[in-house]
């Protein structure tokens, strides 16, 4: 094939890459005419295929679009890949900078570009040489000594007493007993939030959960699926984060005193049935689905995993007037709902505006696993569904046991 080149150098280097196609049996390089037309909006379109490909959640994909859309394609959508350099990645991030006031959000822009460049040098279209990130830096954050850039601050874990306070007003406020219908709409939200703050569980888990999940006599829920809610297309029931099935202990009044009447009622029970009748119902619908199961051709299906129509599913929380788990943007609204009424009715117990709702998951995993029950962060990771240096990262600083024993020994000096 003809290759065209502007120098000599540029020829020598054709040459070079063609040879060394054949010696490994690779496609030869492309003509200069196929390089300008692999701009980064095409390595953009690859890589929303590949995200796909690689069986990335729905709202991962979205923000991954919204990224793109907002600040990386209008920016250099244009430019050929091969032609990429640091100058139109810190254009991204000043444009980027002006709409993305948070750390966490610019530090997000920074990792796509990266995501881009990766694909760019695995498709080839990029020379490894050629580094468009090398001298890109952005601000870096204040962390305290000892803690990682992923260090939630103790000041944004709740209280317990703020935990009960807010589950005490949800109950409240969205009990049979509430006189607002937007509020009644979710009648067990106040046991969501303790399941929130003494479980840890994520909002899609705790949306997931359905009758079959709780042991009741085992103590504990078998987190194994999330509520998932993409932009402008109906909810379904997806897989739990990272694919990490784990159970979480929950207390003991929380499990019998509010899950089991729930549980009674979606299993066709009366809700002051006997534990041992909803444990044998339980069983029973296990059962059912395992063996349907078995039925198809897909392996990887089980009792708990076997798809059954949303509204057809035995949720313990819904929203009363669909039938389904409550979409996300409702939840936080009712949320903040609650919390301005503790605001004004229970100010002792205040929710602090700076802690929003997923916090609850910190609260469990500082105030309640580790600190009430004394489980070790090996633990509360099995618990949490995560790393332990996820965990790790999170909650603990290098020295924070010395610096308390160095403070308990100057308080009386």
């Amino acid at each position: 094939m003809l290759r065209r080149a502007s120098s000599e150098e540029e020829a020598r280097k054709i040459f070079s890459q063609a040879e060394t196609a054949l010696d490994t049996a690779q496609p030869t390089p492309v003509g200069a005419d196929v390089r300008a037309a692999r701009t980064i909006r095409m390595l953009g379109e690859e890589y929303l295929k590949d995200s796909i490909e690689r069986g990335k959640q729905p709202r991962t994909m979205e923000q991954r679009i919204s990224r793109l859309n907002a600040h990386i394609l209008p920016t250099i959508g244009d430019v050929p890949v091969t032609k990429w350099r640091v100058e139109h990645s810190r254009a991204v991030m000043e444009k980027g900078g002006k709409t993305l006031f948070s750390q966490r959000g610019r530090e997000d822009l920074r990792g796509q570009l990266s995501a881009l460049r990766k694909l760019a040098w695995r498709l080839g279209w990029l020379d490894r040489s050629v580094d468009p990130l090398d001298g890109l830096e952005i601000g870096r954050a204040n962390v305290l000594h000892g803690a990682t850039a992923q260090y939630v601050d103790p000041r944004l874990r709740p209280e317990t007493r703020q935990v009960r306070a807010m589950a005490a007003a949800a109950d409240k406020l969205c009990g049979p007993e509430g006189t607002d219908p937007l509020m009644t709409r979710l009648p067990l939200f106040g046991t969501k939030i303790r399941v929130a703050g003494f479980g840890g569980l994520r909002l899609g888990e705790q949306n997931a959960l359905r009758a079959i999940d709780v042991f009741f006599d085992l103590g504990y829920v078998h987190v194994n699926g999330a509520w998932i809610t993409p932009r402008g297309a109906p909810g379904f029931r997806g897989p739990v984060k990272n694919h990490s099935l784990h159970e979480v202990p929950l207390p003991r009044s929380l499990m019998r005193g509010e899950l089991l009447p729930r549980v009674a009622v979606l299993l066709g029970l009366p809700a002051d049935a006997a534990m041992q009748r909803v444990l044998n119902a339980q069983e029973e619908e296990r059962q059912r689905r395992a063996s349907l199961a078995l039925r198809e051709k897909d392996r990887n299906l089980a009792w708990w995993n076997y798809p059954v129509p949303p509204e057809e599913e035995q949720w313990l929380f819904v929203d009363t007037v669909t039938g389904v788990p409550v979409k996300p943007e409702m939840h936080n609204e009712r949320w903040h709902r609650v919390r301005r009424w503790v605001d004004e009715n229970d100010p002792d117990n205040a929710w602090p505006k700076t802690i929003v709702y997923r916090n609850l998951r910190h609260h469990a995993a500082t105030k309640w696993f580790h600190d009430e029950l004394g489980e070790p962060w090996e633990v509360v990771a099995q618990y949490l569904g995560d790393k332990l240096t996820t965990v790790l990262n999170h909650y603990v600083r290098a020295g924070e046991d010395a610096l308390r024993a160095s403070v308990s020994k100057l308080a009386d000096r």
